[in-house]
């Protein structure tokens, strides 16, 4: 989908737009059919003359070029597992970024646009995470991820993403995995022969994390044995005691039944 009515006016009123084709990534002038350049402000249009060579079907999407003015991009290539679930990876980025999310042109992955600086021009770690804050561009979609609309400054989330996953002291094996759970509840006591003899405590967790958070937890809990029926309370209780505001009861429902794979 794309609806480029979702774009924040924060990125409309920068001069720092090209255009693509489909099936292509070579950026595009708006106002002629020359190839632009993600280095030359010269080729870089306003967003109302790129929107406008995509409304007149002369090209197929809008890009945004990063120009080291304070925006960075991260761009997630695999955002979503076999099932349809978001991946551990991409939870942990968009998690801690709490900014602009929207799903890419292949649907996916994700790009997250967010207010910060980065010591470096940018990266691709080679393990299907980008990040950049200037000479790259990103093909934009406009279908959001819910919840995420708004660039929001974040230089601790653009530290803690090139730390975990750009820095070249950072191990492969140090990295988040798919397996590896993202939210992390507070033990009172170990867990012993794979069962949690007493509840944990449960971190508070904000509005744009609720789903994410609480999947994790099902499928931490869906390794460890528990039935469907345990998954389905715990992850009430965790929705009543950490979600701030609470999800709706069917939302809970779902997250099971997309975690177990069968009805509840």
């Amino acid at each position: 989908m794309i609806d480029y009515s979702n774009i924040p006016d924060e990125l409309k009123q920068l001069k720092q737009w090209v255009n693509a084709d489909k099936d292509s990534k070579v950026p595009m002038r708006s106002y002629e059919c020359r190839a632009a350049s993600a280095s030359d402000c010269t080729t870089w249009s306003s967003f109302t003359e790129s929107f406008q060579a995509y409304e007149s079907g002369i090209y197929d999407y809008c890009g945004f070029v990063f120009a080291d003015n304070g925006i960075v991009g991260i761009d997630i290539d695999t955002g979503y597992d076999e099932l349809g679930l978001i991946t551990p990876l991409a939870a942990d980025i968009i998690g801690h970024c709490e900014s602009y999310t929207e799903k890419s042109r292949s649907r996916r992955g994700f790009h997250i646009l967010l207010r910060g600086n980065l010591p470096i021009t940018g990266k691709n770690n080679l393990s299907g995470v980008e990040i950049y804050k200037s000479a790259r561009y990103f093909i934009l979609t406009g279908d959001i991820l819910e919840g995420h609309d708004t660039i929001r400054e974040n230089q601790s989330a653009v530290d803690y993403v090139y730390e975990t996953y750009f820095k070249p002291s950072i191990k492969e094996n140090e990295r988040i995995s798919d397996s590896e759970v993202i939210y992390r509840p507070i033990w009172s006591t170990p867990i012993k022969d794979g069962r949690i003899r007493l509840r944990p405590t449960y971190p508070k967790i904000t509005k744009g994390s609720r789903n994410l958070c609480l999947t994790s937890l099902a499928g931490k809990l869906h390794s460890l044995g528990y039935s469907k029926e345990q998954i389905f309370n715990e992850l009430l209780y965790a929705n009543k005691t950490a979600c701030t505001p609470m999800l709706d009861q069917y939302e809970i429902r779902t997250i099971c039944n997309s975690v177990t794979r069968y009805k509840y």
